[in-house]
């Protein structure tokens, strides 16, 4: 069944009287592109995690009303909260990583600026690509049957997004020159029945310099390796979240 992802505002009204009108983007991706009508059937998503199932009503031009049939509570979203810590990445990866670590379960994405980062962004494209990278977040998580869209933040640098992560959130962050540590013995140590944060921190082409491993470390951050192979930016999160997501079985 097709997802879109409502206010607390439009959440209100549905519980309140029934109905819920839809408006802008959506409207048109709603008639036009899925070309759905009257009685057809859609699930509403709220921020406070509930699933509204419906059917449509009414449509015209500039808004779509549906009938609230059912309010459950969303159980898609995994127990671990996860930060995923990227380097942005050369041409259009940071859009795959969005995408997949999306369908993976990652709650947020940092955007990063390290010294082996390759782009360049000003301030003006810096917002440019989070509302670009926002939206792919969105509609993966449509896709997925997501119970939140995770945000993906504007790129800032390196320092600033390690210090800015909350008291308690377990910290890792792959490093290639990392020989003892493995991601494996990270989750036993988390455990099983683990329910907390964590943040897990990927470096661009190139990974991290010295001076920035020294800085994750500082931040309280642990290396750990993925293995005798070196895996691309793109893929080393993607293999990470997916680890996660067996281990934690969520």
């Amino acid at each position: 069944m097709r997802r879109f992802f409502i206010s607390s505002e439009q959440a209100a009204r549905g519980t309140g009287e029934g109905f819920i009108d839809i408006a802008g983007s959506d409207v048109r991706h709603i008639t036009g592109v899925l070309r759905m009508r009257e009685g057809d059937k859609l699930v509403l998503t709220s921020a406070d995690g509930r699933d509204f199932f419906t059917e449509i009503a009414e449509t015209g031009p500039e808004l779509v009303r549906v009938r609230v049939n059912e309010i459950i509570a969303n159980t898609t979203e995994p127990r671990v909260d996860v930060t995923l810590i990227q380097g942005v990445p050369k041409g259009d990866k940071m859009e795959l990583i969005i995408q997949k670590n999306t369908e993976l379960g990652v709650s947020r994405i940092v955007p990063v600026l390290t010294e082996f980062t390759v782009v360049r962004l000003d301030d003006k494209d810096r917002v440019k690509k989070q509302l670009r990278w926002q939206k792919i977040s969105e509609e993966a998580a449509k896709q997925c049957g997501r119970g939140m869209i995770p945000e993906v933040r504007i790129p800032t640098g390196l320092e600033a997004a390690l210090s800015a992560l909350p008291e308690g959130t377990l910290k890792w962050f792959a490093y290639e020159n990392e020989r003892d540590i493995m991601l494996k013995q990270l989750l036993t140590g988390a455990g099983p029945d683990f329910g907390g944060s964590i943040a897990v921190l990927i470096g661009a082409e190139g990974g991290f310099s010295g001076a920035e491993a020294a800085m994750a470390e500082q931040y309280g951050f642990t290396a750990f390796s993925l293995g005798r192979r070196i895996l691309r930016t793109e893929t080393a999160g993607i293999a990470v979240l997916a680890a996660m997501r067996c281990f934690f079985e969520d």
